[in-house]
């Protein structure tokens, strides 16, 4: 028996799924500030659904962020815990890639170039760049960096995609070279995390539960330092 289990806290959601051999279950609520009292309660049920224990679980995908400071950190926890208890393996996930992915599951992205943004404080936003190849595949071209304005690669970006696509709100900054479609909003869902999960920890890319940590990206810190 095959246990994948999948875990995204890092918004307003929280999304979970439990995968044994093919058959695959999943939760997925709006908790707003509610992620610490719903996500347990969830993660019983789906293991009690699949006839399964969390010592049972071998594979864990949980969403690394950047996002919500505590959901992301509720995901690194309940994956280290599990991972400790169960002796898995565990596979971070960007939650950028999260986005795109789940957006892929939607049938939301065709091939092309697409610029994910999650939100973080007031004007701030995580900015990542994929390029969708047309076997669906994503690829990485800038990874997630906290921006307040328009970034300059972006420009030449754009300069050179016409097509270019936004997916998650768009920064009042951010008003021309990216199309957003604003009647089609992504909600982060674990489900669109299962495959890549795997598939990465195919690649020797899983870890030990005790490297279940958030990611940090350039310029996520509200504090500037003093000069002396």
């Amino acid at each position: 028996m095959t246990v994948t289990l999948c875990i995204e806290t890092s918004t307003a959601h929280c999304s979970l799924a439990l995968a044994v051999d093919d058959r695959v279950l999943s939760e997925h609520e709006r908790s707003l500030r509610r992620h610490n009292e719903q996500v347990l309660p969830m993660l019983d049920r789906l293991y009690k659904q699949a006839g399964a224990t969390p010592r049972d679980t071998q594979l864990i995908g949980f969403g690394a962020g950047p996002g919500s400071f505590t959901g992301v950190r509720i995901a690194a926890s309940i994956a280290q815990g599990v991972g400790l208890a169960s002796d898995s393996l565990v596979v971070p996930m960007p939650g950028s890639e999260i986005l795109l992915r789940s957006a892929m599951r939607a049938g939301q992205v065709s091939p092309g170039h697409w610029l994910t943004v999650v939100p973080s404080r007031a004007d701030a936003f995580y900015l990542a760049m994929y390029e969708v190849d047309t076997d669906g595949v994503p690829h990485v071209q800038f990874e997630d960096r906290l921006y307040t304005q328009r970034p300059g690669w972006l420009d030449d970006v754009a300069q050179t995609n016409e097509g270019l696509q936004g997916l998650g709100p768009r920064p009042q900054w951010l008003e021309k070279g990216v199309r957003f479609n604003h009647g089609s909003d992504v909600e982060l869902s674990a489900l669109a995390m299962l495959d890549i999960t795997r598939q990465m920890h195919e690649r020797g890319l899983s870890r030990p539960p005790s490297e279940a940590l958030p990611i940090y990206v350039e310029g996520d810190s509200p504090w500037q330092k003093v000069a002396p």
